[in-house]
């Protein structure tokens, strides 16, 4: 019988674990000393009230490892586990590690930032950010990938992403609306993310308004030739896809997984 060992467990896992080690020490010491834990709290989670803010900028990240109950905590790591699922089937672990904590701390950015220009006072807790974050890289990425639902059958993620940016636009009005903004600012920079990752550039835009410029000089054999490459590139990268969504990235070779970011 093997022995259990923290080093033989996938990313997501040892984030599972850390996050709930944290989270479930924080629950406990409310209940042992409530006024110690207040004064945790005031460091650690992430407050959009300047005077309890007082610059500890640390609170940005520090907050995605709190939570504010059981159900809570269960909630977001089943859902960060089953997104990873998901994102590891065009990505790998360190482009996970991105969207995860890069992700989180732009949902509490985005947070803090509408919290002070609408003037609510409040503070905000848990990895949700950041786990959105995770999902919507997937739905920047590809969003026509299709996922089996228990009840509504074979669906486009898209789909799935809509409802929950309505279900978070909805609760902006209601109960938790520091938590519901923190979802929509790791949303925002998770499809912001995928998108990168597709390989949309800024710079596509200054080859676009250089190309549909009327002054511009053809070189036909050259383009021809440019379009071939192109072509060449493309059939390449297809085939790389389709090898990701049935085997999953790591049945990629080294060559392949080269070649693949390459492009990106």
């Amino acid at each position: 019988m093997r022995s259990f060992s923290i080093k033989n467990t996938s990313i997501e896992i040892k984030l599972i674990i850390g996050i709930s080690i944290i989270s479930c020490l924080m629950m406990l010491l409310r209940v042992v000393n409530g006024s110690l834990y207040m004064a945790v709290m005031s460091q650690l989670a992430l407050f959009s009230d300047f005077k309890i803010f007082n610059f500890r900028i640390w609170q940005f990240a520090t907050y995605i490892f709190l939570h504010d109950g059981l159900l809570h905590l269960v909630f977001n790591m089943l859902m960060l586990y089953f997104f990873s699922m998901l994102f590891f089937t065009f990505f790998n672990t360190k482009q996970l590690l991105k969207a995860f904590f890069l992700g989180g701390i732009a949902a509490g950015v985005f947070y803090f930032i509408i919290s002070n220009i609408v003037g609510a006072q409040s503070f905000v807790v848990g990895a949700s950010g950041a786990v959105m974050a995770v999902f919507f890289t997937v739905v920047g990425y590809n969003p026509h990938m299709r996922v089996q639902l228990i009840i509504f059958g074979n669906v486009a993620i898209y789909y799935i992403a809509l409802v929950f940016l309505a279900f978070d636009l909805i609760q902006l009005f209601f109960d938790n609306a520091g938590g519901h903004l923190a979802h929509l600012g790791g949303s925002i920079f998770g499809f912001c993310y995928g998108k990168w990752l597709g390989g949309f550039r800024f710079s596509y835009l200054k080859k676009f308004k250089k190309t549909a410029s009327p002054l511009r000089t053809i070189h036909k054999n050259s383009k021809k030739k440019n379009k071939a490459a192109q072509n060449d590139v493309q059939k390449q990268i297809d085939v790389i896809l389709d090898k990701i969504s049935k085997s999953g990235y790591e049945s990629l070779t080294k060559e392949e997984k080269e070649f693949l970011f390459k492009q990106k």
